[in-house]
């Protein structure tokens, strides 16, 4: 199987600037270890649209939607296209917003077929323009695929709803995956808003607690044997969902994260599934690290999978 790599590096979501450097981090990264990562897949390189950074921001309840809208489109069409004709594209954020396009791009390659998405991340990413306590869409991307939105403490402008709107009508109108075909692995950080969606929908949760005591491996088995009815399945791996005793090298670091060697267990076994057909790397921040050590641990995690992938 062939492999792209794409650059996603849109920071227009996150709180925090600095994962619009996640790739070149990583890069980085592979010249200090002598690594090939780079040499093993042809890459894509999206214009990011961060200069919206600069200009006044005119949606307090989703800061810069205004620029994400074409930031993600480009890259659903993106993904859209290799994913169609059978490429696997790995996707590095940038922050994890781009999963509205990563995944859109994804559901729109195959429209008609149900898409389970694992999440692996200490944070929920279940806010709308209505509930975020601050407004930043890296916190959103899952309430928007799934067109989940509960009313709350926020009373966003409409020019921030009709964009929303439209992002949600990205690749395909309507919800990209059902609340049954997500799975989240290592989350821990939430708010009562969202924490009330994960029980309304009763959406299937694994800790790291419960990773530890049934091992990654076992994880990975379950984890599919729940998803065993999708058609298609995405992978989304926010590097926050590691431990912060890896690195500091992401926005938002939770405590009682994974291990390095637990993510790479998953990865490697989510990748062997035929029924994988992308994956994101999101919110490696150089600019909160020490040495760069965030995208080494990564870049640790992610050369097992080029081979497997290409195997298949």
């Amino acid at each position: 199987m062939e492999l792209r790599l794409i650059e996603a590096a849109s920071e227009l979501g996150a709180g925090t600037r600095g994962t619009s450097m996640g790739m070149a981090a990583l890069r980085v990264a592979a010249w200090k270890l002598g690594s090939e990562l780079f040499g093993h897949a042809e890459e894509s390189i999206l214009g990011d649209e961060n200069d919206v950074l600069y200009e006044d921001d005119t949606s307090p309840n989703a800061h810069h939607i205004d620029g994400l809208i074409r930031f993600q489109s480009d890259l659903a069409y993106e993904v859209y296209k290799y994913v169609r004709n059978n490429v696997f594209p790995i996707v590095v954020g940038g922050d994890h917003s781009i999963a509205i396009g990563s995944v859109s791009g994804t559901k729109m390659a195959f429209p008609n077929e149900r898409l389970g998405v694992i999440w692996i991340d200490a944070h929920a990413d279940l806010h709308s323009p209505w509930t975020t306590p601050s407004g930043n869409v890296h916190g959103m991307p899952l309430a928007l695929l799934m067109n989940i939105e509960k009313r709350g403490r926020n009373n966003p402008f409409a020019f921030t709803m009709d964009t929303w709107d439209r992002l949600r009508k990205i690749g395909v109108n309507g919800p990209k995956l059902l609340p049954s075909d997500l799975v989240f692995i290592g989350l821990r950080d939430y708010e009562p808003e969202e924490e009330e969606i994960l029980k309304e929908y009763g959406v299937k949760i694994i800790t790291v607690a419960e990773l530890r005591k049934k091992g990654a491996e076992a994880v990975v088995a379950e984890t599919l044997a729940h998803l065993s009815t999708c058609d298609r399945i995405h992978v989304s791996f926010d590097v926050d969902s590691l431990d912060p005793s890896v690195s500091i090298g992401t926005g938002t670091p939770v405590p009682d994260g994974l291990f390095p060697e637990e993510a790479s267990v998953l990865l490697q076994g989510f990748c062997k599934e035929p029924k994988t057909v992308t994956l994101d790397v999101v919110e490696i921040n150089p600019a909160l690290d020490d040495k760069n050590a965030m995208a080494e641990a990564t870049l640790g995690i992610l050369e097992p999978l080029f081979p497997i992938l290409r195997a298949r």
